[in-house]
């Protein structure tokens, strides 16, 4: 990929992103991605200049190649500041504007939001006041996440008392306020969709919803790579897992990793672990990933679980590959990252047929399973061959790994092919 210098004065490409979240090490996927994408731009040299723009405690720049950097800026108004408004997705930033990002912005001539924030409503009022251009990209499902985090701030600020429960009949069942919350989010997704030259999406229901209200030729798709070496079968050591956690030996490991709330669906992961142990099959479930439901995920399954927390993502690749079986109901994702993470290690996986995740999966029952419901029952029927079946369970992971070698780009691939292209096509 050749990147053009810039006509007027020959300065590589500049390039601002945007992710109005918090960096730091226990940050999510969205901050994740980022940073791979980051790496895959070191090796661009003197052609782009990026500079990706977190929420930090304090102001401050980390350098990550002489052409790229990270600069973290404090948030106008955070969400850490109301305890009602704290959810599983990371603190963000409600201010209707960032005065600190304003001044960094007149030396970029691209510019590239991913969420609706503060960082997103500075970048978009300057980009119309200037005529630059604006590309954005979607991460997550923004309506959902405001549904799931809506309704779970309201059970918080009504508590649990008679009074509590009433007043969370009358905001959820009776008025239906998150309903209110929804269309909101969409509405305001709509007006930064309408404002940006490209949109970068990763699944189809995007695209029906983009071009109902604008034209196919402003719409573009991007894809998630994978490091192909820290997620790979051989990172496979199962008994050096089990000692490091105090797992026990033998059992089969059905694993989750994500946030550990409803945004994840995380409880249906461990009803469905319950009726199968209720059953009577003899396996355990390990846990990678904090979040509020952590207590309720114990109680459901009481020994037969651990919770293990936040991973550093050295130690991920090899807690895949030594696990057994991946079981992931969430739905809120674009282009899960961890669904090709567990294929690429070799493990067979057990995802919502709701999800974007499916696509990665060619033959249902072959190289994956996807369920299309949201009963425990049907997730327990699902996962149930593959804790009868060793050889199932192998042959399936294998083949979830060889298709994924075949079909998901590295980083540096998804980058350059999806990313770069288009941020030059808004340039020239």
């Amino acid at each position: 990929m050749v990147i053009a210098p810039n006509p007027e004065d020959q300065r590589p490409l500049s390039v601002g992103v945007f992710i109005c979240l918090e960096w730091h090490p226990k940050a999510g996927g969205h901050v994740k991605c980022w940073e791979r994408y980051a790496e895959a731009a070191t090796h661009l040299g003197d052609r782009l200049d990026l500079t990706l723009y977190f929420l930090g405690e304090k102001e401050a720049e980390i350098p990550i190649a002489e052409n790229v950097r990270y600069r973290l800026l404090p948030p106008q108004f955070s969400t850490a500041r109301l305890e009602i408004l704290r959810q599983g997705g990371g603190n963000t930033d409600v201010a209707t504007y960032h005065h600190r990002l304003r001044s960094y912005l007149e030396q970029h001539h691209v510019f590239h939001l991913t969420d609706t924030f503060s960082f997103a409503h500075t970048v978009r009022q300057f980009c119309r006041r200037h005529r630059r251009p604006l590309v954005s990209s979607l991460h997550t499902d923004l309506p959902l996440l405001t549904r799931t985090y809506s309704r779970e701030i309201i059970i918080r600020m009504s508590g649990n008392s008679p009074w509590g429960k009433f007043w969370q009949r009358f905001w959820l069942d009776w008025l239906q306020i998150n309903r209110l919350f929804v269309h909101q989010a969409t509405q305001k997704l709509k007006g930064f969709m309408v404002a940006s030259d490209r949109i970068l999406i990763s699944r189809r229901q995007d695209y029906d919803w983009l071009t109902s209200f604008m034209p196919p030729e402003r719409i573009g798709w991007f894809r998630r790579g994978i490091d192909r070496h820290r997620f790979h079968p051989d990172q496979r050591q199962p008994e050096h897992l089990r000692q490091l956690y105090g797992l026990p030996p033998q059992v089969p490991l059905l694993l989750f990793v994500g946030r550990v709330d409803e945004s994840k669906n995380v409880l249906l992961m461990a009803q469905a672990a319950r009726c199968l142990l209720d059953q009577g099959y003899g396996f355990h479930v390990l846990v990678a990933g904090e979040g509020a439901q952590s207590s309720q995920v114990e109680d459901c399954l009481g020994d037969a679980v651990t919770l293990i927390g936040h991973v550093p993502q050295d130690r991920l690749g090899m807690i895949y590959a030594s696990s057994d079986l991946f079981v992931f109901p969430s739905e809120s994702e674009t282009g899960p990252n961890v669904v090709v993470e567990a294929r690429a290690a070799g493990l067979p996986v057990v995802i919502s047929g709701f999800d974007t995740g499916a696509k990665f999966i060619a033959t249902n029952g072959e190289d994956g399973i996807a369920v299309s419901s949201r009963e425990p029952q049907d997730w327990a029927r699902a996962i149930a061959p593959l804790l009868k079946d060793p050889h199932y369970r192998r042959t399936m992971g294998e083949l979830a790994h060889e298709i994924t070698q075949k079909t998901c780009p590295t980083w540096e691939e998804a980058f350059a092919e999806d990313i770069l292209r288009r941020w030059q096509e808004v340039a020239d």
